[in-house]
């Protein structure tokens, strides 16, 4: 059986990070997953990334892998300040990461994984079962898409996730119910009604919530009052963007922080392209969707409609992490995983109680902040993640080099 020393589960922007960490260590691992399957299949043509252009790129060992280089490889002007990112261009910069740094993804789907005395036994839909003495799951959010249950009556294909969607052409001429108040939910009212649906956003909130843009320049002073990181600005992100600050927080508030910091806001640029142009429907509550005629039926609470008709419902209400959804995690080893609130219990390097168990991105974000939501958390969480993987085998390489060394036997001076 071919054996691996490190597995890296998901070629998404935490699993392309750390297997170009992980080459520039010397370390021999396989990292296997779709590349970029969430981005190029689960996000919906025309978005914009929420983050800064400065922010928009992944942890990289070498110097020249950020946004701006791909820019720069294009002829583009870069601006890192108040031009929100295209998923085009994010894109771009994402596949050339890959063929620069990290070449040799293996696409293929891992199916199960197993303990075993020195490590683990991988099953996966395309080839023999191999071992890995230490496996990193990065398999992003999309495994952790949230459907509430009050939308559960209702036909699967008249109900989805945004998450479901690449293309929102499709629903051209249809009206279509979008849930939420994030991004995720504003970004896609915006894209349908642009693309020539009938959307109505429904909103628990009494309003709807917008980011203030950055300023477009800091001079020093400015950057002295708001510090930036890749997470956001201002002396609270360097909090919130230290997994070594985090980790001194009550393990409960942990938990509600990971959740809720940075919570459903829409981004300052998206603000015109959805008030007085998509109609909302605020401090409503959804409490039924049922099937009604073609379509769906939703039943709300609040003080102004009790019910909805709409051919379609989009969900755009997040993602709440479980790893017990993990399919290819079987009984056995997650009993031995600690879990708080669906999040894995984890070291500063991302290990968890099993030894060897490795977890980065959002699962990660109860034990090392909001930032593992993020692609920011490539840049705070990956190089420590590294850094122990690379020392564990270098450790166990030692130990196992001096157990084959031969053994010099002595004689002393009185021996007979």
């Amino acid at each position: 059986m071919e054996a691996d020393d490190v597995l890296v589960i998901g070629a998404g922007p935490f699993g392309l990070s750390i297997s170009a960490h992980l080459s520039h260590l010397g370390i021999e691992h396989r990292i296997v997953g779709s590349l970029l399957d969430s981005w190029l299949q689960h996000m919906p043509k025309g978005m914009f990334l929420k983050s800064e252009p400065y922010a928009s790129d992944m942890a990289s060992p070498v110097p020249g892998c950020d946004h701006d280089a791909i820019c720069r490889l294009h002829g583009i002007d870069y601006e890192a300040r108040c031009r929100p990112v295209s998923l085009e261009r994010f894109l771009d910069y994402a596949q050339w990461y890959a063929a620069t740094l990290v070449p040799d993804v293996t696409d293929d789907v891992i199916t199960e994984i197993s303990a075993t005395g020195d490590g683990f036994r991988i099953s996966s839909a395309g080839a023999p079962p191999r071992t890995a003495r230490k496996v990193v799951v990065a398999t992003g959010t999309l495994p952790y898409a949230m459907l509430p249950a009050e939308l559960g009556a209702a036909p699967a294909d008249l109900v989805t996730h945004t998450a479901d969607h690449h293309r929102l052409d499709r629903f051209s001429g249809r009206r279509v119910a979008v849930i939420g108040g994030g991004q995720s939910a504003l970004e896609t009212a915006a894209l349908l009604h642009e693309s020539g649906s009938d959307p109505v956003l429904v909103v628990r909130r009494p309003a709807l919530h917008w980011l203030v843009p950055n300023p477009a320049r800091l001079g020093w002073l400015g950057r002295l009052r708001r510090p930036a990181n890749k997470l956001c600005e201002g002396w609270h992100c360097a909090f919130w963007n230290s997994p070594a600050a985090f980790r001194c927080l009550p393990k409960d508030y942990r938990l509600t922080k990971a959740r809720s910091v940075l919570g459903p806001a829409g981004a300052w640029w998206l603000k015109d392209r959805v008030e007085g142009v998509v109609e909302t429907v605020t401090g409503h509550v959804v409490r039924e969707a049922v099937p009604h005629g073609a379509g769906v039926r939703l039943v709300l609470d609040g003080p102004h409609r009790s019910m909805l008709d709409v051919d379609h419902v989009i969900a755009g209400t997040g993602f709440r992490v479980d790893i017990a959804r993990l399919a290819f995690l079987p009984n056995p080893v997650l009993a031995k995983v600690a879990i708080a609130g669906g999040y894995p219990v984890v070291s500063r390097a991302g290990e968890s109680t099993v030894s060897g168990l490795y977890f980065a991105g959002a699962p990660t974000a109860a034990s090392l902040g909001p930032s593992m939501r993020f692609l920011a958390g490539t840049h705070a969480g990956v190089r420590q993640l590294t850094c122990s993987l690379a020392r564990s085998l270098r450790i166990r390489r030692s130990l196992l080099e001096a157990s084959d060394a031969p053994m010099t036997t002595f004689s002393g001076a009185g021996s007979v």
